[in-house]
């Protein structure tokens, strides 16, 4: 397994190489993105643990999305039991390291907002955990704004650690702490065309948000949230999609398969 350098033009053509696999398969691709969003909420009635649950369940479910986008690029039909598969692949030996790095990211990410804390009290983190609804939030001042800050930065790092490696876990037989480090360091030394890649999306978001302000003068609520749902459930499935050109040009270097599933690990050459 290698891991190369891209230049930085090549973040933004990954944003259209998502949007291109969304255009393939539409139907498809928004039926998976609405089934992972629903896997990811639906334990969050839990009580106590439920804040926590997509945290951890994120990786495995990510390597079943992976998994069906590479299989659309290689002419597949996308169906929603590929999300899943994740807990079966290889006679679902990967399900305990997946759920380890879950482990992992849900520690990191609640010590990040703890670290918030130190800004605005814990405001910021009684948002995210849910302590904290809507409806109390109107004396939210610019403390959160600096805990908000702090948080990005600290939890930048952790994200480029989870970016690829729930698939080192999955298709290149890493340990969690290893995956973690290669990944970090993969995503590292291609900063730039994610720079590029982040502000493509960023560029994106923003553009639909003109826009739906825009229908908002011309269409009624009604309409409008009939529009809004699917629309944004796409761009969505259009960010996932795109995870895997990145993968598949800074990782795998030659045609779209992964590793055979009963070949032994490999070890990054970095």
């Amino acid at each position: 397994m290698q891991v190369r350098r891209a230049a930085a033009s090549e973040g933004w053509r990954w944003v259209t190489e998502g949007l291109k696999l969304l255009i393939g398969q539409p139907v498809a691709v928004i039926g998976l993105t609405t089934l992972f969003v629903l896997s990811l909420v639906l334990p969050t009635i839990i009580p106590l643990v439920g804040g926590f649950a997509p945290l951890v369940i994120t990786p495995i479910l990510s390597v079943g999305f992976m998994q069906a986008v590479r299989d659309s690029q290689a002419g597949k039909r996308i169906t929603p039991l590929m999300l899943f598969s994740g807990f079966k692949n290889d006679k679902g030996r990967h399900i305990k390291p997946l759920l380890i790095l879950g482990a992992i990211n849900c520690v990191l990410t609640v010590g990040v907002l703890a670290a918030s804390m130190l800004a605005d009290g814990g405001t910021l983190f009684r948002i995210a955990t849910g302590a904290t609804g809507t409806e109390d939030q109107g004396g939210i001042g610019s403390g959160v704004v600096y805990s908000a800050a702090i948080f990005g930065l600290l939890y930048a790092p952790v994200q480029m650690a989870m970016w690829f490696a729930p698939i080192f876990v999955a298709w290149h037989g890493l340990s969690p702490v290893k995956a973690l480090f290669y990944s970090l360091v993969a995503v590292w030394r291609n900063r730039w065309p994610f720079l590029v890649y982040m502000l493509g999306w960023f560029a994106i978001a923003v553009a639909w948000s003109m826009l739906l302000q825009m229908l908002k003068l011309v269409m009624n609520d009604s309409l409008l949230t009939l529009l809004l749902t699917p629309v944004s459930l796409a761009m969505l499935g259009a960010l996932y999609c795109s995870f895997w050109p990145v993968y598949r040009d800074l990782i795998v270097e030659a045609g779209f398969s992964s590793p055979p599933q009963d070949a032994p690990p490999t070890t990054p050459a970095i």
